[in-house]
């Protein structure tokens, strides 16, 4: 009888641990598994914190070995959408190149949605073993990220991505943008020598907002104000994008919350 009370408890032990490895990112970050992919030895699990999808992404990888060990070690990412005819990357955020307690976070721009055109994967090097995640991206009801041409030289494409606020309120809100160009196929920088100016629209209504407070570079082409409203509904927020004091675009997102 104690011998099999002993096992039983070992084997309750043994799979607790096992439920709560796997909940623990979930649990303690607001993430959600996004998906998983086995390749030889190796096991990567993303997670962030809704489906991938056009625009600014958080995204948490967590990798183990076959017997469920964390990996440890060197790592890197690079997006890849592979179309027809071409592949090319997107902007990529990343601050350090190190496996840590087995888990790797990094933030990518999404330019387009998985289609018919074209599919997307994560191509990690991890320890020197290569492996490609495939990955599926959304495009939102709501547009998070704005491409046009610059005014001033057409042959300069931005790429404006809306971060903040994630839950507009009523009143003074947060608000964060990301811009970035395409230089090539496998080159989008940040850009950091913008000037913004910003007004939120109600538009079924036709009146704005006062109160705001116009984005500026805080870092690695991230831009940061207020943005204030005076009712819950439908609202636009359009901004005035210069470069070198000259007008360049006036991208805007929509927005809506009750």
């Amino acid at each position: 009888m104690k011998i099999f009370k002993f096992i039983s408890i070992s084997f309750f032990v043994i799979l607790f641990s096992c439920v709560d490895d796997i909940t623990n990112l979930e649990t303690e970050t607001n993430l959600q598994e996004i998906t998983s992919y086995t390749e030889g030895n190796l096991t990567v699990k993303l997670y962030a914190t809704t489906d991938l999808f056009v625009g600014y992404n958080s995204i948490t990888a967590r990798v183990k070995d076959s017997q469920g060990n964390s990996i440890e070690g060197d790592i890197s990412v690079v997006p890849m959408m592979d179309m027809m005819n071409k592949s090319h990357t997107c902007p990529l955020e990343i601050e350090d190149s190190v496996l840590k307690d087995g888990e790797y976070s990094f933030n990518t721009v999404f330019v387009m949605p998985s289609s018919e055109m074209g599919s997307w994967h994560l191509d990690f090097t991890i320890n020197k073993t290569e492996l490609s995640v495939p990955i599926n991206v959304n495009q939102p009801e709501l547009s998070r990220l704005v491409s046009f041409n610059s005014i001033m030289d057409e042959n300069t494409k931005y790429f404006v991505a809306y971060i903040d606020p994630q839950k507009p309120d009523v009143g003074q809100n947060d608000l964060e943008i990301a811009v970035f160009k395409k230089q090539t196929l496998m080159d989008w920088p940040a850009v950091t020598s913008l000037s913004f100016e910003v007004e939120p629209w109600m538009t079924s209504m036709d009146h704005g907002s006062p109160n705001n407070t116009a984005p500026v570079h805080t870092s690695k082409g991230h831009y940061k104000g207020t943005v204030n409203f005076t009712m819950t509904g439908d609202w636009q927020l359009r901004l005035t994008m210069k470069e070198h004091d000259q007008v360049c675009g006036t991208p805007y997102f929509d927005l809506y919350f009750q």
